[in-house]
């Protein structure tokens, strides 16, 4: 590199840049292992599964009205409320949207669609600012292993989840 005009440069060392590195990873992963172990369907997950699932988190934010997504979408990510709103709407027989659940910090969605191949259940919308941690299937799956193995592990909860039909 060379630079086009004068300027000033900042250098980091290897050993100081991996050191800001790690800090950073193990801060987040501390963070959001609070979360996960709060979320009900992933109570049976090892510290180590917990740990690289909380890895792999990504945040995301969506503003008022702003859809997350929409039911009968196919769904591969699975979602937890690190703050704000959400609703949840489903279409009824007379084709109108009517409010089937409001979710706030710590709660979660999506997990239908990771753990079996149904559509979307619902439609969850944004309600003010809303800030989510978000995991795909392929990262859910390549972080779990087998979806299989998490429902075995904690079937008769699974169940009572699907059975609320969001």
């Amino acid at each position: 590199c060379r630079a086009a005009t004068e300027c000033k440069l900042w250098e980091l060392d290897r050993t100081s840049f991996k050191v800001i590195v790690v800090a950073a990873a193990m801060q987040k992963r501390e963070k959001y292992m609070g979360f996960l172990k709060e979320v009900p369907i992933l109570t049976t997950l090892t510290e180590m599964e917990t740990s690289t699932l909380a890895d792999s988190l990504a945040e995301e934010t969506y503003q008022d009205g702003q859809v997350i997504c929409a039911q009968g979408d196919e769904g591969n990510f699975f979602y937890v409320i690190k703050s704000g709103k959400a609703i949840c709407s489903q279409l009824d027989a007379a084709g109108d949207d009517k409010v089937v659940a409001e979710l706030t910090d710590g709660s979660y969605f999506g997990e239908v669609a990771l753990l079996t191949s149904k559509p979307r259940q619902a439609t969850v919308k944004a309600s003010g600012e809303l800030k989510v941690l978000a995991v795909d299937r392929a990262t859910f799956t390549r972080v779990m292993g087998p979806l299989d193995d998490l429902m075995k592990r904690n079937m008769e909860q699974y169940n009572k989840y699907a059975a609320q039909g969001i």
